[in-house]
């Protein structure tokens, strides 16, 4: 019984998920740049180019996300794409609460402090990219699919029937996300562990654990062998073509698996967490840490009537157990990545360790729970609090830094843009080689060929220009000096591919007139939080003194070759 009324919800702890969630993300509703892998999506969403969509989608094995973009196409606001990934971020959050306290292993208070950590962990900071708000979407639909897998084990009846296939319906869909695959073991595992704790069964040997696990499977047969229909399904109908043939293909080296396992190690969450003290920007940090304590006020004031059974919970020992399937869920969340030689790294790369904050906040309160049960002192809430309060601000300033990288160079990007828009003649060439001399902190500075050859498009028209980048120069494998035509490429597929309408290159002539494109700064010293805030201050504020802002923000030159 007490299992059943611990299950509920409250509707306080969703509201404090709520706030903190606009307290950690509320840059990123704001933030209207074109970045990386957005610069293609964008303008055949605004051109309305279904088939460029549905073409680069099928290409690499996923036209379910098609179904998904098609619709983007009616919001006709950059605002409301962008918020599409906080909105993914925020439903991660709440099933995440809504499982922990499901499952009964953790308390109403534990369960809101995960869902909190989960969101404010400052580790896949790409959340600014609306493309990953698809990878964001099928997180939030794998979670909800468990969650009604869990919530079969508390129904009789014939609504019990219903909910088993809205699940494996929704799993199905989520799947398209392949790392999700793997990620459902650990959804299994919990499940069990559920049902073992509900049915009051003890499992004290290895032949025990083999016969009620067997026993578990049987009696849910559908979702036993709904990851293996599933891969099969895939690699039948969905079969990659082009640059994506050998996307995400096996790479089972220990070389391989040595590197991306230490990748996932040092950039998954040393890199992260270090860099969240080492670079303070005083005024953002003061502003966390401001919000931090009026959160943890009402934190503490919201859950004050449930504190003693809470303590009386949390002090239980089973620490270690939390922590064990802690790590469990963290192996299965970076194991697919790791086994097609991928791993995070600083950028948007790092959407690679979008599965790790989930399992390290489990990990977190498994051993917050074992220090907490073998030490009186740490016992006291006054310890609580102040650790609470710092580990908000210290992650929410970390957050904030973030996203005024990324706003900065919104910023940026807009400037160039109104050069480009008040020079109309500089769309008289093919080919633009690009000198950035104004470079961004590394987790905002990748730049590629079709960030700026979607901006040609979208403000002067056409298909006809192409832009080489230092870094895509290199992967595009050209070997002719600037200037001299036709540019030459050792990797005339890869130009092919990418000179299609997705890239919105699509009538591009290599041998037409060619320019330099350089980007350098003014005067004016460049720091991310100022720029961003000035920013912000001018767009919402003062807008009719954004034109002349971003005028003395950088200065854009062009030079025929």
């Amino acid at each position: 019984m007490r299992d059943q009324l611990q299950a509920k919800p409250k509707l306080s702890s969703l509201l404090l998920l709520t706030i903190a969630v606009l307290f950690t993300h509320w840059m990123a509703f704001f933030n209207e740049g074109i970045f990386a892998e957005d610069s293609g999506l964008f303008p055949t969403l605004i051109y309305n180019d279904w088939i460029a969509i549905a073409d680069m989608f099928s290409s690499a094995g996923v036209p379910v996300f098609t179904y998904y973009v098609w619709p983007m196409a009616f919001a006709g606001n950059v605002f409301l794409l962008k918020s599409a990934v906080i909105i993914g971020v925020y439903f991660i959050a709440i099933f995440s609460y809504l499982l922990a306290s499901k499952s009964g292993f953790l308390s109403e208070r534990e369960s809101l402090v995960l869902a909190i950590f989960t969101q404010l962990l400052p580790i896949p900071t790409i959340t600014v990219i609306f493309t990953y708000s698809i990878y964001f979407t099928a997180y939030t639909l794998f979670l909800l699919a468990t969650y009604l897998f869990l919530s079969i084990e508390w129904m009789r009846g014939r609504s019990r029937y219903l909910l088993r296939v809205l699940a494996i319906c929704i799993y199905f869909i989520a799947f398209t996300l392949n790392s999700l695959l793997v990620l459902y073991a650990a959804g299994f595992a919990l499940v069990y562990a559920v049902w073992l704790k509900r049915t009051g069964r003890r499992v004290r040997h290895a032949r025990e654990l083999i016969s009620t696990f067997w026993s578990f499977c049987l009696a849910r047969a559908d979702f036993t062998v709904l990851p293996l229909v599933y891969w099969v399904y895939k690699a039948i109908s969905y079969q990659r073509s082009g640059l994506y043939s050998n996307y995400n293909s096996f790479t089972l080296d220990a070389e391989s698996i040595a590197k991306n396992s230490y990748q996932f190690i040092v950039n998954g969450i040393i890199f992260p967490l270090a860099k969240s003290l080492d670079e303070w920007n005083s005024y953002l940090y003061l502003g966390a840490a401001v919000c931090s304590i009026l959160f943890v006020a009402c934190f503490v004031l919201v859950n004050r009537g449930d504190a003693r059974n809470a303590e009386l919970d949390e002090r239980r020992g089973d620490g270690f157990k939390i922590i064990g399937f802690g790590l469990f869920l963290l192996l299965c969340g970076t194991l697919p990545y790791i086994l097609v030689n991928k791993s995070p790294a600083p950028g948007v790369l790092m959407r690679n360790a979008m599965l790790m904050p989930l399992p390290i906040s489990v990990v977190g309160i498994g051993i917050w729970r074992v220090v907490k049960f073998r030490s009186t002192n740490l016992q006291s809430p006054s310890v609580a609090i102040v650790l609470f309060v710092s580990l908000l601000t210290v992650f929410t300033g970390r957050w904030w830094e973030s996203y005024a990288a990324w706003q900065a160079r919104a910023a940026k990007d807009l400037a160039v843009s109104q050069y480009l828009a008040d020079h109309p003649e500089w769309s008289a060439f093919s080919v633009y080689w690009i000198a950035d001399k104004l470079p961004m902190s590394p987790e905002a500075s990748e730049y590629g060929f079709a960030d700026y050859t979607s901006k040609f498009r979208m403000l002067w028209g056409g298909q006809t220009r192409m832009a080489f980048t230092p870094g895509h120069i290199s992967f595009f494998g050209i070997d002719t000096q600037p200037g001299v035509r036709p540019v030459h490429s050792k990797f005339p597929h890869r130009i092919a591919y990418f000179c299609n309408a997705w890239a919105s290159a699509k009538d591009i002539d290599l041998s037409g007139p060619q320019a330099e494109l350089e980007i350098a700064p003014t005067q004016r010293p460049w720091n991310n939080a100022s720029v961003a805030s000035a920013y912000l201050y001018y767009r919402f504020i003062e807008p009719g003194g954004l034109k002349n802002y971003l005028a003395e923000l950088v200065n854009v030159t062009l030079r025929a070759l």
